[in-house]
């Protein structure tokens, strides 16, 4: 990662941002099934340090002018992550505010089990072949597998849900 970044490889700074993003990742999956604010927690974590990647990036960027991929294109990540999580928690936050709300129903918490399974271990294959992408000097190659491996598990995890399968009568 700290190639494609332009910086001097074996920093710590690379095991540093492993283990923050290991937490920002269990963060994520304790908040999946929680309305007690963790979710809001968690989104303020992963809007920080995307935020804050990104400053970093930049004054790179103006200082060195590092144009390297690693440096440049991530940041598109960095922001683009804690921006859909802003607007899927507002989202989330005024359905459940609606008076005819199913949100807190068995019937509800039972369709969206399988479904937060499924999309923690879509997110979690996608990130890991995110990182081994840059590992391999292949990260657009080894993503896009990855996005297709979790697409095809999601799928299948999905279909051997009783509350997900597909009716056709």
């Amino acid at each position: 990662v700290a190639e494609s970044i332009g910086w001097p490889i074996g920093s710590p700074f690379q095991l540093e941002m492993g283990f923050a993003n290991l937490a920002l990742g269990v963060l994520g999956i304790v908040a999946v099934s929680r309305r007690d604010g963790f979710r809001e927690a968690t989104v303020i974590a992963v809007a920080i340090i995307g935020l804050g990647a990104t400053i970093v990036h930049i004054m790179d960027i103006i200082q060195t002018g590092n144009l390297a991929p690693g440096n440049t294109l991530q940041n598109i990540s960095n922001l683009l992550k804690p921006t859909l999580l802003i607007g899927f928690l507002v989202a989330s936050r005024r359905a459940e505010a609606k008076p005819d709300s199913e949100v807190r129903t068995p019937e509800f918490d039972q369709w969206r089990g399988p479904l937060g399974g499924a999309a923690g271990f879509a997110t979690a294959c996608i990130a890991t072949a995110f990182g081994l992408g840059f590992w391999f000097g292949q990260p657009g190659l080894i993503t896009l597998f990855g996005i297709l491996l979790s697409f095809v598990i999601l799928i299948i995890i999905l279909l051997r849900s009783p509350s997900h399968r597909v009716r056709w009568s």
